[in-house]
């Protein structure tokens, strides 16, 4: 198959190593061009997150060294080779395939790898640089990932904090388009939640924090409005949903503040996640009529659930790639048939042609429009009776035996060596919009 994949990713190699690893989008094309015309490569592509960075390459297997010598000194790093792994053939098929359907992801299941993966894909596709073998690899490596989505729920349940948080808001609002959002606290935990927020298409965002210059810049980033700490009281009726995550020592929420806030709602619903770390809402808060009331504990029994549900789904996950290894392990084995059916044809067309010409010598008075009516009904015969040939050709390839099948075919129909083993003639492939779906 001549598939190889060249990588470093957080299993193996520090974040301080993978942090100088990370390439734009235009230097992985850059890099793409540069390796592929010094050593002659067959197709590549490259893949460049935090957590991993990865070239997937063609007609690379007797350059690796090389190869690796030239990234150490474009990077500028000679503890490379420490920490790669080289994975060739059905084996970096297996692991292409895992990464699309978010099997080898720091957290099992996540999304956004597949996007990642199908952005690479297309920029390298539109540089001209995938060619044949890759386009069909990361092609079906996409449509794999797609039944595990759809197939598993393996990336269905919540394995964050933050995610788990917005989940059960959805759980109590199901529509989170209508509602309005306060979160207070301008952290890592508080962004990741209002990124996942936003994803699901809220109404309005309010936030803010003891520091409002954090809680600007966050709410200018997601376009929300900031609220000075200080007037914190005198917004929180506004909110349907209040995601909270700061460093206080005591409640910042307290049962008097939301008892106000629900009389000015007049019968509306408040839903608080408390994700702080000592606890930022008064649990007492829970037992107000139209309230809901969750903290950190209650977010990572919640995850905990889901991370062990995900493991379940993916062992059938597995299973669907292995399924999809299988099936492209067949389609491989029906190539080596390829150059002995294109012998054939050809040797076949070949005939029909010299057979005409001598009809046409000797019929000199035959219409030129009649002339091709003849030599298109030839080909087509010529078509016809190889289809089953070609077509059962291709299934003996799946055999242990099939090299003695094409050899006795090659002697049968007396194909010369060169005429059997022609090579596949490039494929120009259209450049193709990836949906992301």
């Amino acid at each position: 198959m001549r598939f190889t994949i060249i990588g470093w990713n957080f299993r193996k190699t520090p974040v301080e190593v993978r942090d100088n690893l990370v390439l734009t989008p235009d230097q992985q094309v850059e890099l793409g061009h540069q390796l592929s015309n010094r050593f002659n490569l067959g197709g590549i592509a490259i893949l460049s997150t935090c957590n991993r960075t990865e070239f997937f390459l063609v007609n690379a297997e007797q350059q690796l060294d090389q190869i690796i010598e030239m990234l150490e000194k474009y990077w500028k790093l000679s503890e490379l080779r420490e920490s790669v792994y080289i994975i060739h053939n059905l084996d970096g098929v297996r692991h292409l395939f895992r990464v699309a359907s978010s099997l080898d992801s720091m957290v099992l299941g996540e999304p956004q790898i597949l996007g990642q993966l199908k952005d690479a894909f297309q920029s390298f596709n539109e540089a001209d640089l995938t060619r044949k073998l890759l386009h069909h690899l990361f092609t079906r490596a996409f449509s794999t990932a797609k039944r595990v989505r759809t197939e598993t729920t393996v990336a269905s349940n919540a394995v964050s904090v933050s995610y788990a948080a917005v989940e059960l808001a959805k759980h109590i609002f199901e529509d989170l388009s209508k509602q309005t959002v306060m979160v207070i606290g301008a952290g890592e935990m508080a962004e990741l939640a209002v990124r996942h927020l936003m994803r699901s298409g809220i109404s309005q965002l309010f936030m803010t924090n003891r520091t409002f210059l954090s809680a600007a810049k966050l709410a200018e980033k997601f376009q929300g409005l900031a609220v000075p700490f200080e007037h914190l009281e005198r917004h929180l009726h506004q909110a349907d949903i209040i995601i909270s995550s700061t460093g206080a020592r005591d409640y910042i929420i307290t049962p008097k503040m939301v008892k106000h806030c629900l009389r000015q709602r007049r019968g509306g619903s408040m839903f608080f996640i408390d994700i702080a770390v000592p606890r930022d809402i008064d649990p007492e808060i829970n037992e107000l009529p139209g309230t809901f009331c969750y903290d950190i504990d209650d977010m990572q029994s919640l995850v905990s659930q889901n991370q062990e549900e995900r493991k379940k789904q993916s062992v059938k996950a597995e299973g669907i790639i292995e399924n999809e290894i299988l099936e492209l392990e067949l389609w491989f084995k029906s190539l080596s048939a390829v150059p002995t059916i294109r012998s054939l044809r050809k040797n076949f067309h070949s005939v029909a042609e010299e057979e005409m010409k001598k009809s046409f010598r000797l019929l000199k008075k035959i219409p030129e429009s009649e002339r091709k009516e003849v030599e298109q009904l030839v080909h087509r015969l010529v078509h016809k009776l190889l289809h089953d040939p070609s077509r059962n050709l291709k299934e003996i390839a799946h055999d242990e035996d099939a090299h003695l099948y094409l050899e006795s075919v090659k002697k049968i129909f007396d194909l010369s060596p060169v005429q059997a083993n022609l090579q596949e003639a490039p494929e120009k492939h259209h450049r193709l919009k990836v949906v992301k779906s």
